[in-house]
């Protein structure tokens, strides 16, 4: 069988092990490996860890000597571990979903021209059962450039779940590792770089659970999407100098970017400004002028200003009694699927069925 080794950072995530590595072991028809990478946790994941490594010869425990961060936690497993065909990076509060692993292993023995195949994912909460999804071995796949796939990033932001992303290990070690400059991108930044030079594949089929709640490693951005956008932004145009120079539309699919997250940027500022939060308005307005000059006369930057003024109203009248409302910003919901890839919309670009072949 082939072999994939999943690495597993974990950090203050104890309560979330046993279940994360239940899913991984119960995957069939390949041979697993787990690493579990504790980043110095001062909750119980020592002991829940080495009671799961202890009972399972598959799985095996180190404890970062100091806090590393999920980027050198990851590092320590993909670059310093990872020897089998294929690695999986997968939070310690993410899962798998039944039949996953072999899922993406067959379709990537069947096309050794892709580097990273993703999926799916279910959105979850704090139960482990509450959107519970069965196992399949008739499914839909498609198989893009890795140029089309970071297009379509530049154009429509990530569509790539972090627990469903499996890399031929020789690939990984071929790109190198994660990137610690970009805490909150690392693994999209990772992605784009193996799209430099492999073809990617993605499956029709939910391949992992994600884990939504404020605990999140990277919570302290996604908690604040403007940072988000920046990061998102700084990390394509880093690629488009080092890794991806060699791509001439790259620089043209950049400066889309800047476009739509201007347009994003004064959205946010609308929302901030609903929310009776000067400051935040203020910031997103500076990022959107500050990466798209153009944006003070568009449409969307008037809209907002429409909502300052609104919002203005809505205060004054507060004064008098009416209460002003407001809204979270909410990227996620539990039960839905999250994943996509190019062409999806117009009609499942080069998708078709896979079938094992005792079905054919």
């Amino acid at each position: 069988m082939p072999g994939v080794d999943v690495v597993i950072p974990c950090y203050n995530y104890g309560h979330y092990l046993d279940h994360c590595v239940a899913t991984v072991t119960g995957q069939r028809d390949v041979a697993i490996r787990i690493l579990i990478v504790d980043d110095h946790s001062p909750d119980d994941t020592p002991t829940v860890a080495k009671r799961l490594a202890a009972a399972d010869p598959r799985i095996q425990y180190t404890r970062n000597p100091r806090n590393l961060g999920l980027v050198g936690s990851i590092n320590r497993g993909v670059m310093d571990w990872a020897s089998a065909d294929y690695t999986l990076v997968l939070s310690a509060d993410d899962a798998l979903t039944p039949g996953a692993l072999a899922r993406a292993v067959a379709v990537m023995e069947r096309h050794p021209e892709v580097g990273m195949t993703y999926g799916l994912a279910v959105v979850f909460g704090e139960r482990n059962d509450e959107f519970a999804v069965g196992d399949t071995t008739i499914f839909d796949y498609a198989t893009f450039s890795g140029a089309q796939y970071i297009e379509d990033f530049c154009r429509r932001k990530n569509g790539v779940a972090s627990p469903t992303a499996l890399v031929r290990t020789r690939v990984q070690k071929d790109v190198g590792g994660y990137d610690a400059q970009f805490p909150h991108t690392c693994d999209v930044e990772m992605w784009m770089r193996i799209a430099t030079r492999y073809d990617i594949a993605a499956i029709e089929a939910p391949q992992a659970y994600y884990r939504w709640h404020g605990g999140n490693m990277s919570s302290a951005y996604i908690d604040r999407p403007l940072s988000d956008l920046r990061e998102q932004l700084e990390t394509c145009e880093h690629l488009q100098r080092t890794a991806g120079a060699h791509l001439p539309s790259f620089a043209g699919w950049v400066a889309d970017m800047r476009t739509r997250f201007a347009r994003e940027a004064c959205w946010l500022a609308g929302l901030a400004c609903e929310n009776g939060n000067a400051a935040a308005m203020r910031h997103c307005l500076a990022f959107a002028t500050a990466i798209e000059p153009a944006i003070r006369t568009s449409k969307p930057w008037w809209g907002c200003q429409a909502r300052r003024a609104l919002a203005a109203l809505n205060r004054l009248r507060g004064r008098a009694g009416t209460r002003l409302g407001r809204r979270p910003f909410t990227p996620f919901v539990h039960g839905s699927l999250f994943g996509r890839w190019p062409g999806r919309e117009a009609g499942a670009d080069r998708s078709r069925p896979f079938e094992p072949a005792a079905s054919r």
